[in-house]
């Protein structure tokens, strides 16, 4: 089910992490892949836009092998939020030799939620469609992403 326009995507970049903070702007409760099952795995992606050039590299979470897991949800109460943390190796994204250069560097970085239509997300009424948040810069070092 498509709720976009009752979610709301903020990213907040902190030494060693990056949170993703979704809430739900609507009135009723709302229901999102977590993220540490195949179906939720990758629907997180990152874009990092370095200050100086006009190129965007979109970071998607590198596939993992699963075993014996099941669809599992969050539901996010209405006007409630829901926080999952990405940090150094928790994904392993994708692309890294693209923006390995910019680690001495300020970049604007966004998050998006892309979720897919499917079989199970129909059956489980778990939000389809995509939300983004707003840039922000990230200074040196970004720990959260290349690690120390």
């Amino acid at each position: 089910m498509n709720k976009s326009q009752f979610l709301k995507l903020a990213i907040r970049i902190r030494r060693k992490s990056l949170d993703f903070e979704i809430s739900n702007l609507g009135t009723e409760s709302i229901r999102l892949w977590d993220r540490n099952n195949p179906w939720g795995w990758s629907t997180t992606l990152l874009d990092v836009m370095p200050l100086s050039q006009l190129k965007n590299f979109t970071l998607c979470p590198k596939p993992r092998d699963w075993t014996r897991t099941g669809p599992v949800f969050v539901e996010i109460p209405m006007g409630g939020h829901h926080v999952f943390t990405l940090s150094h190796g928790n994904p392993e994204w994708d692309a890294m030799d693209l923006i390995n250069n910019l680690r001495d560097e300020s970049f604007r970085v966004s998050g998006s939620l892309q979720v897919h239509p499917s079989l199970e997300s129909s059956l489980y009424g778990v939000f389809i469609g995509e939300i983004s948040s707003s840039p922000h810069i990230s200074k040196p070092p970004h720990f959260w992403l290349f690690g120390p």
